[in-house]
């Protein structure tokens, strides 16, 4: 089967920033949202005019609709759009999801006698109530579970242009992958790790700070654990970096990398972090060429700053931030328990697969390959020392990129390999495979072993200002003063 790739890129592209229409027309004062909707159109046609329609990338029917299937099975028991068992976080994403279709636009609520404005990243929420909202809020979730599943799509399209081989291989080996949690819970649990196991996923249990062993709030999140913890940070992972790798590697343009890259902002501030350094390592090893247009000097940025504004509107002083290492000895622990603990992290989580890949691949793969390899493991290294957030939000989400390039990467290793090499690729993705294990099959078990379309009604729900109480999550994360910059000066006012 022949896929029209430039297609494929404006499709991507519309989705990414899908968003922002309803964003600029529903949140923004129209002297301010029409104009930022004209600057995106003029983005949308010079990426048009820079697509080459005559490319096209051939997919066995075999391995892509085994792939497909795959994916959807997946997705069909994620929790998106509540679509099979929905973990903790979800509750966050109903809330946030029913405000959005009931509530008049710019939503706000009045806390402590004070007028606040919901101020979140909205690439993933905004799109549902936009569109069907009017119907009700279980409509809203429902279209939300098939976009969630096209960015899914999407995203692991872009990542298997790169790495090549069986689309199907290819998505249920990267589904699977993670940190070598297993190894932990053995040591933690030792005969009884099997029971553990058991009702870790009977009970939606989770295998956040295993390989930390709680001591210091480390966790990278298995692919698995990304969609179905985080979608909203998943998607645009997924996407960002199949849109990295595509053009550094494959179409060899990055003309307009960076105003792609921008659009995610909206998606997920902290995994667009993550992404930069990749974007910086794919700019400078093509020599910056061709990046200095207009849609990257001016496009790209207006619109950037408009969605920062947004975004950046809460007040974050509140939040945990810090070096990650502490004086814990009030609660008796050392700091060289500390540091041992976060070499031991990246042992299991970064260290090992590093090293299996390169005794497999070092021969074989290419030098671009062999410094992407090297890039990826320091970027994993480093992103932990640095804490943001309550349950340490740094680590979890900017992680992912590096995340999932490090999957790709062991993907190309284990179709390298042969005899006692491949035999040690299973034991890995088997090791690795305990967020798959718990997550999907929890999902299955408590959706009663078939895909139920339940998201809890609009009675079940609290209004956002109470998860703080229920859930621990600080308000100060969602909602802004209307004092802020852009709910002053940019944002239509409430009615």
């Amino acid at each position: 089967m022949r896929i029209p790739i430039a297609s494929l890129k404006m499709l991507t592209l519309l989705y990414v920033s899908f968003v922002l229409f309803p964003f600029f027309l529903g949140y923004m004062r129209p002297e301010y949202g029409l104009p930022c909707l004209a600057v995106l159109g003029f983005g949308y046609y010079k990426f048009y005019q820079g697509q080459d329609f005559s490319i096209y990338e051939s997919v066995g029917k075999s391995g892509l609709f085994a792939g497909l299937g795959i994916l959807i099975v997946w997705m069909l028991f994620s929790g998106a759009g509540g679509m099979g068992f929905q973990q903790a976080d979800h509750i966050k994403n109903n809330v946030i999801e029913n405000d959005l279709s009931s509530i008049s636009w710019p939503v706000s609520y009045l806390i402590n006698g004070e007028r606040m404005y919901l101020s979140h990243y909205f690439g993933y929420y905004l799109p549902g109530p936009a569109l069907v909202g009017f119907l009700g809020y279980k409509y809203a979730q429902l279209f939300l579970f098939f976009y969630a599943t096209l960015g899914a799509v999407l995203g692991f399209f872009w990542l298997w242009r790169f790495a090549k081989g069986s689309f199907g291989l290819f998505v249920f080996l990267l589904i699977v992958f993670g940190g070598l949690s297993f190894v932990s819970l053995f040591i933690k649990y030792g005969g009884g790790a099997f029971a553990e196991l058991i009702h870790r996923i009977k009970d939606h249990g989770y295998p956040f700070w295993l390989n930390s062993w709680e001591v210091i709030p480390l966790n990278y999140m298995p692919i698995n654990d990304m969609m179905y913890w985080a979608p909203q940070h998943a998607i645009p992972t997924l996407i960002g970096i199949g849109i990295i790798l595509n053009s550094l590697y494959i179409d060899k343009e990055i003309k307009y990398l960076p105003f792609q890259l921008s659009l995610l902002l909206m998606w997920s501030p902290l995994t667009l972090v993550g992404l930069f350094p990749f974007m910086i390592f794919a700019l400078w090893k093509m020599r910056f060429k061709g990046v200095f247009n207009l849609v990257n000097l001016l496009v790209a940025p207006l619109l950037f700053l408009v969605v920062a504004s947004f975004i950046l509107s809460i007040e974050s002083d509140k939040l945990v931030k810090h070096f990650i290492f502490l004086d814990l000895s009030a609660h008796g622990v050392s700091l060289i328990e500390q540091i041992a603990v976060y070499w031991y992290f990246l042992l299991m989580e970064v260290f090992v697969w590093v090293l299996v890949i390169w005794l497999i691949a070092k021969k074989k793969f290419s030098t671009d390959q062999k410094s992407l390899l090297i890039f990826t493991a320091v970027l994993l290294t480093l992103i932990p020392l640095y804490r943001f957030g309550l349950w340490n939000d740094w680590c979890n989400r900017v992680s992912m990129p590096s995340t999932v390039v490090l999957a790709v990467l062991a993907y190309q290793a284990f179709v390298l390999s042969g005899g006692f090499k491949r035999y040690l690729m299973v034991g890995l993705y088997l090791l690795g495979s305990l967020g798959f294990v718990i997550g999907f099959g929890g999902s299955i078990y408590s959706s009663g072993f078939r895909p139920r379309f339940n998201p809890p009604g609009s009675h079940q729900l609290e209004p956002l200002p109470e998860i703080e109480k229920s859930m621990g999550f600080p308000i100060s994360q969602f909602v802004a003063p209307e004092d802020a910059f852009f709910f002053k000066y940019l944002a239509k006012k409430p009615k």
